[in-house]
């Protein structure tokens, strides 16, 4: 069975998850406290995949649902302890091109303080400031 506990780290949610991310396994519990931590005014997450050791699409399905929902809201997702299965599988799918992932949790904090808003794409090398 999936559990999974909320931790804060200043302005940081941390959602520590353990147990297999697969179908049957309490997966939605993700989406109730991800809507949980939103409605207490944070809109910056961390999802802890470190004692994760298998995921299946259900789980990516809900990874996803949790990302869209965070972004939709103006905040930012990301992933720590992605292990070697788990990062097969969101390899795979090529999630790990879209959310963020950090080794450690003291990576991953650090890269919150450094971000911005989330609104609005990133600018990329072939913006222009001097657009005519």
């Amino acid at each position: 069975m999936m559990t999974i506990r909320i931790h804060y780290a200043g302005t940081v949610a941390s959602l520590d998850m353990e147990g297999k991310f697969i179908k049957g396994q309490g997966g939605f519990q993700l989406q109730i406290l991800v809507d949980k931590v939103m409605s207490a005014g944070t809109t910056k997450v961390l999802l802890n995949l470190t004692k994760v050791p298998i995921i299946d699409s259900m789980g990516i399905g809900e990874i996803v649902r949790a990302y869209k929902k965070v972004i939709d809201a103006g905040g930012i997702l990301k992933l720590v302890g992605v292990t070697d299965r788990v990062y097969g599988a969101l390899q795979v799918t090529q999630l790990l091109n879209t959310i963020e992932s950090y080794d450690t949790e003291e990576d991953a904090l650090e890269s919150f303080s450094k971000e911005k808003k989330a609104k609005g794409r990133k600018k990329s090398a072939a913006d222009s400031d001097d657009e005519e």
